[in-house]
Order: structure tokens, then sequence, then C-alpha cells
């Protein structure tokens, strides 16, 4: 009853779920059905070498978990096709109470996987346009057509490593633009 949010931890076998006073059936359906595809298509292993234990691990495990949720969600609506209603009705519902906060925000300022986290929620589901650069339409391609967990791991170690170097280059231009200004300020 305490947990913020629902999991399903893949090691011991534990699905948890919140229990959120203003919680309606289809929220509470979709977060069960969300869970459960985990429990049914989440590996317990496979994926803790990537992720690791050190410097990034957190966000590696967003990264792949992110991918791993537009699959398992896919699939057990696949499997229950009258979870679809519920889906939608649960994004419009978290959209709404601004749960992603980007209430005000430029989402085409944010980084590619929240991007598409979002697409997969609320664009899919609430039809609310999330946009991507040209370049970035194969990710949302491949995104929705990963079949196996092995399609999961290539996927978000990509999205991954082409966000690192995104972060990389922008560190240098930030450090360049520093050094521009120091140079250029009446104390040099």
């Amino acid at each position: 009853a305490s947990a913020e949010t629902a999991a399903f931890d893949t090691e011991n076998r534990t699905l948890i779920l919140p229990v959120w006073e203003d919680m309606d059936d289809s929220l509470y359906d979709m977060l069960v059905g969300h869970e459960v595809s985990h429990a049914l298509h989440t590996p317990a292993t496979g994926w803790q070498d990537f992720i690791g234990d050190g410097p990034g691990a957190r966000m590696r495990h967003m990264f792949v978990n992110v991918v791993e949720d537009a699959r398992i969600e896919r699939m057990i609506k696949d499997k229950f096709p009258g979870l679809r209603r519920d889906f939608s009705s649960a994004y419009a519902t978290l959209h709404e109470r601004d749960i992603f906060e980007i209430s005000g925000k430029d989402i085409s300022t944010l980084a590619l996987i929240d991007r598409l986290n979002l697409q997969f929620k609320i664009g899919l589901h609430c039809q609310h346009t999330v946009p991507f650069a040209s370049a970035e339409h194969q990710y949302v391609t491949r995104m929705a057509e990963t079949k196996t967990f092995e399609d999961v791991m290539v996927l978000a170690r990509e999205l991954y490593d082409r966000q690192v170097e995104e972060d990389k280059k922008q560190q240098e231009e930030q450090q360049e633009q520093s050094q521009e200004s120091a140079e250029g300020s009446p104390d040099a």
C-alpha cells in the first residue's frame, strides 16, 4: 500500500502495486497488466552485465526499462485485447495528473529516451504529439518492433551510448563557451 509506483521484482518474482485513493479500475487494471507482462516476459537475468552497479547503473537500468516497457505493454495488450481500453484511459488519467512532469515544458528539448517513453505512453494511448527529428524516427519504429528481450537490450545499449555521446559533446561545448567567456572578460 505504501509503494509509490507499481513494480515487478524479476529476481524474487514479487509484484508490487500501490494503493492510491483516486485509483480507478482502468488505472488499476493497466498497472496490473503492465507488471504481469513483466512477470511473463522480462527475464530475471541477461541485463545485469549491461546495467552493472557502478556509476551510470541507474541510468542504464532506465534505458532498458523504457524500451522493455514498450515491448511488454504491446505483448499484454495483444494477449488480452480488452486491456487496450484500460491502457488508454489510464495513460489519459496519468497525463491529466502530469505524472510525466511535462506541463509547460517544450517536449522537443527532452532527451530522446524521455521522448520515446512519452511516445509509447501518451503518444500511443492519448494521441499526444511527441516530436522527433527525422533521424530519430528509426528509434520509434525499432522500439515498436522489438520482439525479444535481446532486441530490447540491443536498442537500449544503442540509445544509452548515443545519450552518453550527446552528453559528452554538450559538456565539451559548455566548457568551450566557459573558456571563451573567461578569455573575453576584462580580468583575463
